[in-house]
């Protein structure tokens, strides 16, 4: 059965208000406006797509709507179908954090309206836990009633993103050759994931991995013009892992007062138990936790270990506030 027969999710399109002529596209499922609303933002490579693969058991945002939210995934700009005029003008990394929370306010601000609600339950996920919390930390202070960082990066020095990061001629900053995006392909995400699991570990479903891969490729008009196909993923988020894998924060921890959890694989080399408990004692939240699922990696929920992700998270979802 084809990916395509599972690709049921409802789609809406937000006007930016700080990008003209930009239209977020959020994914949904079960979006009653009577639902409680829930909010997922993605990382660095994979956009909403990762919360939503189009294959029985594996969509994060359909188990979401089985516990009674109204789910919904933001593409931020440049990512899945948030496609950007401005990104193929650019010439510098496309869309840091400090745009991404914007995007994060306007699909913040419709879903509000739609629902007649003041505020969102909140999910970020490896780049989008930084995106998620700075938008908690300042301008949604008001808006999130839970947070929750899946793999969380904060501000720990990591040797090997830092060796893939920097400049080959000035190991100490940047690399200045980072364009507005780069292009991801089925093998350079195969050898990623791979490496992130221990040998010989079969943590992954080869039938979910495509699902994931060939809709993402799927969701861009370009795709097929590269050989082998490849979708464009923005490098605005390099310069805040660049920060963030320099041990020097993005965000100000201490201001997220809301209930908050931070889930991660086990496994996971990108977010690392020190850096995830790191940040889990200096948030300001008194209401927090901490969960760790054993035997995955950094793509825990879309893993062999995924049921446990979801429903550790919904339990926190659903907890009455105190």
């Amino acid at each position: 059965m084809s990916w395509r027969e599972h690709d049921v999710a409802t789609s809406h399109f937000v006007a930016s208000s700080d990008e003209p002529g930009l239209e977020l596209h959020l994914r949904a499922h079960a979006d009653d406006p009577s639902r409680p609303p829930v909010l997922m933002v993605h990382g660095a490579t994979f956009a909403s797509r990762l919360y939503d693969i189009p294959h029985p058991g594996a969509s994060w945002l359909r188990a979401t709507a089985r516990a009674g939210f109204a789910a919904y995934a933001l593409d931020i700009r440049g990512y899945g179908l948030s496609r950007s005029a401005a990104m193929e003008r650019a010439t510098a990394p496309y869309a840091p954090a400090g745009s991404a929370i914007r995007d994060i306010d306007d699909a913040v601000t419709w879903i509000c309206a739609r629902h007649g609600v003041d505020a969102v339950r909140l999910i970020g996920g490896s780049w989008g836990s930084i995106t998620t919390a700075l938008y908690t930390a300042t301008i949604g202070a008001r808006r999130v009633t839970r947070l929750v960082l899946y793999a969380p990066i904060f501000a720990e020095r990591n040797a090997d993103w830092l060796d893939l990061l920097a400049d080959p001629d000035s190991p100490g900053r940047l690399n200045p050759g980072f364009g507005p995006a780069r292009l991801v392909t089925e093998a350079a995400t195969r050898a990623r994931w791979d490496a992130e699991m221990p040998a010989g570990a079969a943590w992954r479903d080869e039938e979910v991995f495509q699902a994931l891969v060939q809709s993402s490729l799927a969701d861009d008009p370009a795709s097929g013009e590269h050989d082998p196909p490849a979708f464009r993923a923005p490098n605005g988020t390099f310069l805040d892992l660049w920060e963030a894998f320099q041990a020097r924060p993005v965000y100000d921890p201490g201001a997220i007062r809301c209930p908050t959890l931070l889930i991660r694989g086990g496994a996971d080399p990108t977010s690392t138990r020190s850096d995830a408990l790191g940040l889990f004692d200096r948030l300001g939240a008194a209401d927090r936790h901490y969960v760790e699922i054993a035997n995955a990696a950094h793509f825990a929920s879309a893993e062999r270990r995924a049921p446990q992700v979801f429903m550790a998270v919904e339990g926190f979802l659903s907890a009455p506030d105190r």
